[in-house]
């Protein structure tokens, strides 16, 4: 019986075979994109050798895979380059919202799904779900392509604050405790992702931050790591505390240790821009800290910080870098150590205010 069925109408049996939905809307589309005005009749034809073949239909479609593969490649063409992005970067399918945001940030053209589901080179699992047919896998591992890959750096040499933190929470799936967030910078990090977008290389319009998967993930982080480093080196000059500067790849941020001639000491945090995850409020969390933003604090930060008071360590304060001034906000616990560490800042030349 499928000796005499046409291509169409196996490509058809096997995306039913695969279907999980109960809503076969999305199968529907597919078929009408692929095979146009003849879709009705191939679906019919496929449902009912569905039908007749019950639990045998997977084991004789197999028996045609070769003349699918040859069936679909045939029609790839003009689409190459999309094909070979999605077998070498975007492991063959996934979320059709994120394949969607995946394919823009590589400078595909708004329509390039509809292209590949009309050359059967994607196919419907479920209303959301994308997958490429098993008999196409081996023909689109073996093609070539050309794929331009962004000069991250650049991209990132012209980013605010805002979108740096985006860039690292998506490339070390960080992400913080979301009322500090708040308080430190006046949204809720959700917003902060419904609101990145960053062309070739990052987008959160759908809800979760999202990123070109032609970059290179370490490469990204180590450019992170390298311009925390360089700009906490650089409040440390500001600020000039004694002590040894490291960088904590850890905490991400830098780091001085300052030992006073009364025998206090102080953990200084030096941040140019913060994601205060729990993992970040935690390292060294039981030492007297200091943690040095380069920013503005909301407005709502004092009163956020005295809501949660009991959530954050006892004998950390915060202090924030902007044009030339210092706001202050002191730990819970009274420290002579952080009365040591502001003499450093009123010696600086900032302009030194308190928020609490």
């Amino acid at each position: 019986m499928l000796n005499q069925s046409s291509a169409e109408t196996l490509e058809c049996l096997y995306q039913l075979l695969n279907y999980v939905d109960e809503d076969d809307e999305a199968l529907i589309r597919d078929a009408t994109l692929r095979y146009g005005n003849d879709y009705l009749e191939i679906c019919n034809q496929a449902r009912g050798l569905l039908s007749s073949l019950g639990d045998r239909a997977d084991g004789e479609v197999r028996r045609f895979y070769e003349l699918l593969a040859d069936h679909a490649m045939g029609r790839i063409r003009g689409f190459g380059n999309a094909a070979y992005a999605l077998a070498r970067y975007m492991e063959l399918g996934g979320r059709e919202v994120v394949l969607r945001v995946q394919f823009r940030l590589m400078g595909f053209a708004e329509d390039v799904v509809e292209d590949l589901i009309r050359a059967g080179v994607l196919m419907h699992r479920s209303r959301d779900v994308l997958f490429v047919p098993e008999y196409l896998i081996p023909r689109l591992l073996e093609i070539s392509g050309d794929i331009t890959i962004p000069d991250v750096k650049e991209l990132l040499s012209g980013a605010n604050i805002r979108e740096l933190i985006a860039v690292e929470a998506a490339v070390f799936g960080a992400r913080p405790v979301n009322w500090l967030f708040r308080a430190i910078y006046g949204m809720d990090f959700r917003e902060l992702i419904t609101g990145t977008r960053i062309d070739g290389l990052l987008d959160g319009s759908v809800g979760e931050l999202i990123l070109n998967p032609a970059i290179d993930v370490q490469a990204v982080r180590a450019l992170i790591h390298e311009m925390k480093d360089s700009a906490a080196r650089s409040f440390k000059r500001i600020l000039s505390p004694h002590g040894q500067y490291m960088y904590s790849r850890v905490a991400r941020c830098g780091v001085v240790y300052t030992v006073f001639g009364e025998g206090g000491r102080e953990l200084i945090l030096l941040c140019p821009w913060v994601l205060p995850s729990r993992r970040f409020l935690d390292y060294h969390s039981r030492e007297e800290r200091v943690i040095v933003v380069g920013t503005s604090p909301s407005n709502e930060f004092a009163k956020l910080m005295r809501r949660h008071t009991e959530e954050l360590p006892s004998r950390t304060g915060f202090v924030f870098l902007s044009n030339n001034e210092a706001m202050v906000y002191s730990p819970r616990a009274s420290s002579k150590s952080f009365d040591s560490f502001l003499d450093f800042l009123y010696r600086s030349n900032l302009k030194v205010t308190y928020l609490d």
